[in-house]
């Protein structure tokens, strides 16, 4: 099969916790778009999963051999799917945070997301809020939740700015 992306659904009933996250891990090394394992209720009552994997067509040799000798399974399915993406525009942004006492910059990733040229939202990168809030437990303790709140209320819907200010000099805000 060649062109594409295709969805391969693999059913696997006899593998260790840390085997898969082994095999994910492959996966997603080889080129995977996206990995999904479900957990499922096999025949006769056993637990099980289902694997979902989101590939190039032209690589699923290479994943085929991966699902039979890592994980012994027996066959597997191609589903075919058209898949719909969003229009994702990446960028780089210049956090700033400010708080009653103190005020730090930090390098900060950003997707906006647009459905047919109109904006639907706006997310900061995981990693970079991670790095972020630990580095802020020292000054102002902040969890990335209530952060990634704040960054992502703050970007709204404008067209990315050189400088992002958010400002906690406010919270907790006394009720």
């Amino acid at each position: 099969m060649s062109g594409g992306v295709i969805l391969i659904m693999a059913q696997i009933d006899d593998a260790p916790g840390e085997l898969l996250g082994h095999v994910i891990e492959k996966m997603t090394d080889l080129g995977a778009k996206n990995v999904q394992l479900l957990p499922s209720l096999g025949k006769k009552g056993r637990p099980a999963y289902v694997l979902l994997v989101d590939i190039k067509a032209e690589d699923e040799p290479d994943f085929a051999a991966l699902l039979v000798s890592d994980l012994g399974i027996w066959g597997y399915r191609v589903l075919q799917s058209q898949h719909k993406h969003f229009d994702i525009r990446r960028y780089r942004t210049t956090l700033q945070l400010k708080w009653s006492g103190g005020m730090c910059s930090f390098p900060l990733g950003v997707k906006r997301i647009l459905n047919e040229g109109v904006f639907m939202r706006a997310k900061a990168e995981h990693d970079d809020l991670a790095a972020i809030s630990e580095e802020m437990q020292r000054e102002f303790p902040v969890s990335v939740a209530v952060l990634k709140a704040a960054i992502e209320t703050a970007l709204g819907a404008e067209e990315p700015r050189e400088t992002l200010r958010v400002d906690f000099t406010d919270w907790p805000r006394k009720q």
